[in-house]
């Protein structure tokens, strides 16, 4: 056998390790600069203590994975989105206590008279249509609008794989991706909302603390 063969089987068989390795890399989202927090608990910032922030779901809220600039986002196709509105608008009570030692209590949602996240069937047919997202503020204005495609939108909606996750679907197994939508770019832009975090990995909690922008 010459070299050249040789080389050829050789890469041959380094491309058949590399295919399912490179699946395995990116069903835990190695190539992404996002990540789920499905390893921590979520909780939200009241006056400098940590708050749990249930019914907000850790496997439905991503972060950057780099520390600075760190931004939040939320799966736009759930109810908890609604919740994140409340906590921008402070409509919320909290409960001290609890036996989470390393929290100082639990968020308690208050009744609202507004409805935040609305969602709509535009039908093309009789028989086909297509779920529309559609996000208003305190006042019912419209700040933004997403077709439920299940992918990014290429504005504020991102496409991030929960890492670990795969589906099976008719085109095979493939790494569990969902739309999560940037809070911490849209209540900045459209609320006038800054969304920060704060990432203990020891205690496994990540922080939402949100305040009015602060004039220049």
């Amino acid at each position: 056998m010459n070299k050249r063969i040789k080389m050829g089987v050789t890469l041959f068989v380094i491309a058949m390790f590399c295919i399912p390795a490179y699946f395995i890399l990116q069903t835990y989202g190695v190539f992404q600069k996002e990540k789920v927090l499905s390893d921590y608990a979520i909780a939200v910032d009241v006056q400098g203590e940590s708050y749990q922030a249930w019914p907000l779901i850790n496997s439905f809220t991503a972060m950057d994975k780099g520390e600075e600039g760190r931004q939040l986002y939320y799966r736009i196709d759930t109810s908890g989105l609604e919740n994140l509105f409340q906590l921008a608008y402070k409509e919320y009570e909290v409960k001290p206590g609890g036996d989470n030692p390393f929290l100082a209590g639990q968020v308690n949602f208050s009744r609202s008279d507004h409805k935040y996240v609305r969602s709509e069937n535009k039908y093309t047919n009789a028989k086909d249509f297509v779920t529309v997202v559609t996000l208003v503020d305190r006042e019912g204005k419209v700040i933004y609008t997403y077709e439920q495609t299940g992918k990014g939108d290429g504005k504020l909606v991102k496409s991030i794989i929960h890492q670990g996750m795969s589906r099976t679907s008719n085109h095979g197994t493939e790494a569990a991706r969902d739309p999560y939508l940037n809070i911490t770019a849209l209540f900045r832009e459209e609320l006038g909302i800054d969304v920060k975090l704060t990432v203990d990995d020891e205690h496994k909690v990540v922080t939402i603390r949100m305040n009015k922008v602060e004039a220049k």
